[in-house]
């Protein structure tokens, strides 16, 4: 279970921190991501710009852990 990521944006917090196309965000800041669609963007709406979130990701059979700052979205 997870949110599957299809676009990461070129520049963007999510491609600074490593996430690639493909990969499965599974936890954010501990908390399990179940897929819902829009979950993913609720949860990071409730943060503001310059917090920093740990994203856990499933990539290629193993789960991974790195640390995001969000920025501005400039889309």
């Amino acid at each position: 279970q997870g949110a599957l990521i299809r676009d990461v944006v070129s520049g963007s917090p999510a491609e600074k921190a490593g996430l690639e196309n493909g990969d499965i965000i599974t936890k954010i800041d501990n908390q399990k991501v179940v897929g819902i669609e829009g979950e993913v963007a609720k949860i990071i709406s409730q943060k503001k710009v310059g917090d920093t979130i740990t994203v856990t990701y499933w990539r290629d059979g193993k789960e991974s852990t790195v640390t995001v700052t969000l920025a501005e979205n400039s889309g």
